[in-house]
């Protein structure tokens, strides 16, 4: 009488991990490209000291104006002059669908002159902006 092993046999199975590897790698690329692209979109400024928010949660900023120490106004490398900017903040708000999804960070240098920092809240303020905010490096 020939009798069958029931038991199952020491089958290796081989799972190929080349498509995980691939995911990863593009993933990695992915990240550091993005983080070059963010940083691409800020200016080299002497931020105001201050304390600041306490939230944890940080918004990303659908418009970054840097406001250098000479008091040019400077967005994605472009320096623009205020009626240039009132233009770039129509498309932005208009991209974000609405004056209330716009959130722009105004990155002003210490040593501009506050009343260019007025001007060009004023003008932000015309278009209907409400929250604006203003960053400052983590100080006292």
């Amino acid at each position: 009488m020939n009798f069958r092993n029931t038991r199952q046999s020491n089958r290796s199975v081989n799972i190929d991990m080349t498509p995980m590897i691939d995911i990863v790698f593009q993933l990695l690329i992915f990240f550091l490209v993005t983080a070059q692209m963010a940083q691409a979109t800020r200016e080299t400024l002497d931020l105001p000291k201050e304390k600041g928010e306490e939230t944890e949660d940080r918004e990303q900023a659908g418009l970054t104006i840097n406001l250098l120490a000479d008091g040019s106004v400077v967005v994605n490398d472009e320096t623009l002059s205020l009626e240039a900017l009132d233009r770039l903040v129509d498309q932005a708000i208009t991209r974000a669908g609405g004056v209330d999804a716009l959130k722009p960070l105004v990155r002003a240098d210490r040593k501009c002159d506050a009343v260019r920092l007025n001007e060009v809240f004023n003008h932000l303020s015309s278009r209907g902006l409400t929250a604006i905010r203003l960053a400052t490096e983590r100080g006292r």
